[in-house]
C-alpha cells in the first residue's frame, strides 16, 4: 500500500467514525418516502439489502438540461446524514448534517460541484428523518420546477 493509499484509508476511517454507523431503518424510510412523494423516481435501491451503507435514488430527469439525475443518501444512527445530488451534466450539490471543522453541523455544499470548502449553513434545520427527507424533496422539486440551482438553499423552515 502506498503512502497516498494509507492516507486515503485513514481519512476514510476517520470520516466514518465521525459520521457514525449507518441506520438501515432510516434508509428504508427515506426510500419509501421518495418513492411515495416523487413521481420522477425511477429506482430507489440500497447498495446491500442486509447491511446497507447508501441509498441510491435514480431520477428519470434532472434539473435544466440534465436528462438523468441521482440522489445518494447516507443516514447514521447518530442522526448525521448526507444527501448528494448529481446529474449527467456533472453538476452536484449536497445537504449534509455532520461535524465538520469550521462549518455548521447542518451545511450545504453548493452547485455546480459541491466543494468540500467553502460550505454554507443549510436551510434544512429539522432533524427527524421524515422531515429532512421531505425538505430535500422540496428543495430538489424547487430546482427541477424552476430549471435552476439558484436559491436552492434559500428556503425558510422547510419542508
Amino acid at each position: 500500500m502506498t503512502d497516498d493509499e494509507r492516507n486515503q484509508h485513514r481519512q476514510s476511517n476517520e470520516q466514518s467514525e465521525v459520521f457514525g454507523p449507518i441506520d438501515a431503518g432510516a434508509l428504508r424510510e427515506i426510500r419509501d418516502l421518495f418513492v411515495e412523494q416523487e413521481p420522477l423516481v425511477h429506482t430507489a435501491s440500497l447498495d446491500d439489502p442486509l447491511n446497507p451503507q447508501t441509498l441510491s435514488i435514480e431520477l428519470s430527469d434532472g434539473v435544466g438540461a440534465a436528462s438523468t439525475a441521482q440522489i445518494d443518501v447516507r443516514w447514521s444512527l447518530t442522526g448525521n446524514y448526507a444527501a448528494h445530488y448529481s446529474d449527467d451534466r456533472d453538476r452536484n450539490f449536497r445537504f449534509d448534517c455532520h461535524p465538520k471543522p469550521d462549518a455548521p453541523r447542518q451545511h450545504f455544499h453548493p452547485p455546480p460541484d459541491a466543494p468540500s470548502r467553502p460550505v454554507e449553513p443549510s436551510c434544512i434545520t429539522v432533524s427527524a428523518v421524515s422531515l429532512v427527507t421531505r425538505a430535500i424533496l422540496q428543495r430538489w422539486r424547487y430546482a427541477y420546477t424552476h430549471d435552476t440551482f439558484e436559491e436552492l438553499n434559500d428556503a425558510e423552515n422547510p419542508p
